[in-house]
């Protein structure tokens, strides 16, 4: 392969793997009520094919990038790509609206190993600053294009073909994306040393899955509901149990810190109002 194209190769690698990630939490929203008929599936039933991916995701990213620095980071990222599109497989054939949930679990999961490994394999690909600085910029502009793309692929897809196919798509990007990573790029370091933090993993997972859950037994039991009311307490109860955690841990999975960056703090608002 010549030069520039072994330059571009990891960007490519890395950038195909997170626009996956990040198409799937939008491409998912139009096949919604096609599933619903088609398998079929309740309110809550279609409520967890969308969140049940975006919970698994937010609450393993942590416990991703902890074990990309334990294990090495082009290892994690080639499971993750491995995992979610095998998933993406599974979720293409489920039978079913339950297996279909089980399959989307686990896509998220796969997504949450990609995300962090892909900045870390950028950062070791593209020492210098410059280049370095042009990665990550086009990292970070793949999140707005599959966030825009995913409804009108979509509503393509479902409308052609069948929203089987929404998942189907991630299989050639997924196989392209794992060969590209394991020829160009380089192995990474490993620090044994790294500590995955079990108290502070656990408790963001307890508190983004009791968050989900009561969100969306709201729409059906309605805000004052007991059983909602108590998932948002356990909820604000395992966040501060992690603030907590990680102001006394010696290696903090989040140092507290980064918080009051602005390019930190603008990055998660920016996530936040992103079209779901």
């Amino acid at each position: 392969m010549p030069p520039e194209q072994r330059t571009w190769a990891p960007l490519l690698a890395v950038c195909a793997g997170y626009f996956m990630v990040i198409l799937d939490v939008t491409v998912i929203n139009v096949a919604v009520p096609v599933v619903g008929r088609e398998l079929p599936a309740s309110l809550t039933g279609i409520q967890w094919i969308t969140d049940g991916y975006t919970l698994v995701f937010a609450g393993f990213l942590l416990t991703g990038g902890a074990l990309g620095d334990r294990l090495g980071n082009r290892r994690v990222f080639c499971w993750g790509v491995a995992v979610f599109t095998a998933s993406s497989a599974a979720c293409a054939l489920a039978p079913g609206a339950a297996f279909l949930v089980v399959a989307r679990l686990v896509e998220g999961l796969g997504a949450a190993l990609i995300v962090p490994g892909s900045l870390a394999l950028l950062q070791q690909a593209y020492p210098e600053p410059e280049a370095r600085s042009r990665a990550f910029g086009l990292w970070g502009s793949m999140a707005g294009i599959a966030a825009s793309a995913g409804p009108l692929l979509g509503g393509l897809l479902v409308s052609t073909v069948g929203w089987r196919w929404v998942f189907l798509i991630n299989l050639p990007v997924g196989a392209a994306c794992l060969a590209l990573t394991l020829r160009n790029v380089a192995r990474s370091p490993r620090r044994a040393d790294r500590a995955l933090d079990w108290p502070a993993q656990v408790a963001v997972v307890a508190a983004v899955a009791l968050l989900t859950a009561a969100l969306n037994e709201a729409g059906r039991r309605g805000w004052s509901d007991p059983v909602v009311l108590t998932g948002l307490g356990l909820a604000v109860l395992s966040a501060a149990a992690f603030a907590l955690r990680e102001r006394l841990a010696r290696s903090p999975a989040l140092p507290l810190s980064l918080l009051h960056s602005r390019a930190m703090s603008g990055g998660a608002v920016i996530g936040l109002r992103r079209p779901r």
